[in-house]
């Protein structure tokens, strides 16, 4: 017994897990000229899913490779505590051509503004076209072929993702985070009609503190508030590059891009949605939960979804073991029920490979012809990303 102790604990000390939140501040020390950074990111699935449904027949999905997938991504320093990104899909499942996924202006410091430097140590601000800064599952999701913070393939259910013009001013302090913004609600923006008739609002308040070299906690929790009488939100409607677990749950002759997800869909007139998040790492063990809720009016129906996920994670030197229990409901009985099983190998620290068990379930009248349906199997996933 006493041996078998030992070495858990050795496993245990040995460990090598960070998670990544907000972009740690840009201090601007090093700078001495515009310095640009070209990177890049691809990934590719071997994909050996079935599913089946009661009420129709779906379509016959292979076991095969998918669609592999690029990021082009550029950063610059452009002055000391000053920074421009910008990504590319280069290839993605929903826009196979080269697309311009957003980019933006992240600004630490004020070298214009000397006097403004025992301010700006506390204050970031974000301008630009950019994901709203809300929730924390988004910093465990994959985008496009930018795979390396998802423990598994999938992305959570109701995914929140979006890019739109925008901006953002966040507040740090010793571990109190504070962020208000706001931005058109739109990905089309400019288009006709579908200029917004209003802005909205999103904020974040968290607290992220390393109690001690073996313990991290962080707690937030984020709104986002759509105005009555907007053009449409797009808050989920947002992701261009498309789910993973291709074609699940297809009737024949169909083809959804966001297969395996379920969500309130895109184009909210009116909309208060707010997640809650609690992140907890000892020594090499994560843990996150999540809890979301959202109400708004999409073609004048009311809706009102409800999400929820606990997420555990091992890592144990370059490997990790990950379990994942996603459910969202859209409080008229109807569900969609996620299960995951996974791990990992970081071969190095760009490269990962990680296999992922999923199996899902549809129940109730929303879903349609694929009420009762379920899907199962297994997808291995490679990812490069520098």
């Amino acid at each position: 017994m006493r041996r078998v102790l030992f070495f858990v604990f050795s496993m245990i000390i040995t460990i090598s897990a960070s998670a990544q939140f907000e972009q740690k501040k840009i201090t601007g020390e090093n700078f001495s000229n515009v310095n640009v950074k070209v990177g890049g990111d691809f990934a590719i699935q071997l994909q050996s899913l079935n599913h089946e449904a009661p009420n129709v027949v779906l379509k016959d999905i292979k076991h095969n490779f998918n669609l592999p997938t690029a990021n082009l991504n550029i950063t610059a320093d452009l002055a000391p505590g000053i920074q421009v990104y910008i990504n590319n899909f280069m290839s993605s499942r929903h826009h196979n051509e080269a697309w311009v996924e957003g980019g933006y202006l992240i600004i630490d410091k004020l070298p214009f503004l000397p006097a403004a430097d025992n301010i700006m140590q506390y204050f970031t601000i974000k301008a630009g076209v950019m994901n709203p800064s809300y929730g924390d599952a988004q910093y465990f999701r994959s985008n496009n072929a930018s795979v390396t913070n998802n423990p598994f393939v999938g992305n959570m259910i109701m995914d929140a993702y979006t890019t739109n013009p925008g901006i953002e001013i966040m507040y740090r302090n010793k571990g109190i985070i504070a962020l208000v913004g706001t931005n058109n609600g739109r990905m089309n923006y400019g288009r006709g009609n579908d200029l917004s008739k209003d802005l909205v609002y999103n904020w974040k308040l968290a607290y992220d503190k390393q109690i001690n070299e073996d313990l991290r906690v962080r707690a937030s929790l984020s709104g986002y508030h759509v105005p009555d009488g907007h053009s449409g939100s797009t808050l989920w409607g947002g992701d261009r590059a498309g789910a993973r677990y291709y074609g699940v749950m297809d009737t024949v002759g169909g083809d959804n891009f966001k297969s395996g997800r379920w969500d309130p869909g895109s184009g909210q007139t009116k909309m208060n949605s707010y997640q809650a998040n609690i992140f907890v790492q000892f020594h090499g063990l994560e843990l996150f939960g999540l809890y979301e809720t959202m109400k708004g009016v999409l073609r004048n129906a009311d809706q009102h979804f409800t999400q929820t996920a606990v997420q555990a994670k091992y890592n144990y030197k370059t490997f990790y073991v990950a379990t994942r229990y996603n459910t969202v409901n859209d409080n008229n009985g109807s569900t969609v029920t996620r299960l995951n099983v996974g791990g990992g190998w970081h071969m190095l620290e760009s490269v990962v490979m990680k296999l992922d068990y999923v199996t899902q379930s549809y129940k109730g009248v929303a879903h349609g012809v694929i009420d009762g349906g379920k899907f199962n199997g297994v997808v291995l996933e490679a990812g490069i990303s520098f």
